[in-house]
């Protein structure tokens, strides 16, 4: 199974990305369905999004550039 972590995605805002609960969110690379990218303004802001949906689960990866989403959006698998 490939794993990937949320401390290891550049730029990602939502979820806060780091190791501050004392222990990494990883997320199964082998049980995304889909997933596409979604430009939204949330409170007069440009906000770039990566929404990848797992079997049953949809995540939403939001970013403030779009290089940061485009770079996540590239290392998701095919």
């Amino acid at each position: 199974m490939a794993y990937f972590a949320l401390s290891g995605i550049t730029g990602c805002i939502s979820p806060v990305t780091g190791i501050t609960n004392g222990y990494d969110l990883m997320y199964n690379k082998d049980k995304i369905t889909i997933y596409y990218k979604k430009d939204v303004i949330i409170d007069f802001i440009n906000t770039y999004m990566v929404v990848v949906i797992f079997e049953n689960y949809t995540q939403n990866f939001s970013f403030l550039t779009p290089t940061d989403r485009d770079a996540f959006y590239n290392s998701l698998p095919i």
